[in-house]
């Protein structure tokens, strides 16, 4: 099981970026039905079926508020140590950067979700949803990433603790192709998806 230090590693990317949101949010199969815990969490603990259904719709609400350009919203739903690193404006700005470049969603695929709670390395007591994603846009084809939330308490909202986004645009892609190969297209990706959890190039067809 993969641990909160791991997940807040370095962003790389030959582009990172707050992405858009989705047509249609996909589960991968075992998403809804397992549970995995971190070797780290909380002796016993385990999250509730509303807690896990409330992480899912979370990330909903904040990619589609991302996708609809109501950035203002997205942004709120950080969290303050987010803020402080970054403000609205350089929020928007990126993400409207990635929205012109990638075009319009094809889908968002939820890969994995990983819980824990309290574990010693992490910023603050609480709970944390690591929620590995793929995804696919019109003029990106390969695009992997993650979503950790946080929870301080059950009776709180989740809000978005960390984000990464790694990707190659179509046009990048093909200018590798051609100059280079499809070859080192493929070992630039591997290096690339091999920063997000449990991807799989079988997810895209990559």
């Amino acid at each position: 099981m993969k641990s909160l230090l791991f997940i807040a590693g370095l962003t790389l990317g030959i582009g990172t970026a707050t992405a858009g949101a989705y047509a249609t949010l996909q589960l991968s199969p075992g998403v809804t039905s397992e549970i995995n815990v971190t070797a780290d969490s909380s002796r016993g603990w385990i999250p509730t079926a509303e807690q896990r259904q409330r992480a899912i719709k979370t990330l909903e609400v904040f990619l589609d508020a991302v996708e609809e350009g109501r950035y203002a919203e997205a942004y709120g739903m950080e969290t303050e140590i987010n803020k402080g690193n970054q403000t609205l404006a350089q929020f928007s700005q990126d993400a409207r950067q990635f929205r012109v470049l990638a075009g319009p969603i094809k889908f968002w695929r939820v890969l994995k979700v990983t819980w824990t709670k309290d574990p010693a390395r992490a910023p603050f007591p609480g709970i944390y949803a690591a929620i590995d994603l793929a995804g696919q846009f019109a003029n990106v084809d390969r695009d992997c990433g993650y979503v950790v939330l946080y929870q301080k308490t059950a009776n709180d909202e989740f809000t978005i603790m960390r984000r990464e986004n790694n990707y190659v645009d179509n046009t990048t892609a093909r200018n590798i192709e051609e100059t280079q190969s499809k070859a080192e297209l493929k070992r630039i990706w591997a290096r690339l998806s091999g920063n997000c959890p449990n991807y799989s190039s079988s997810v895209d067809g990559q």
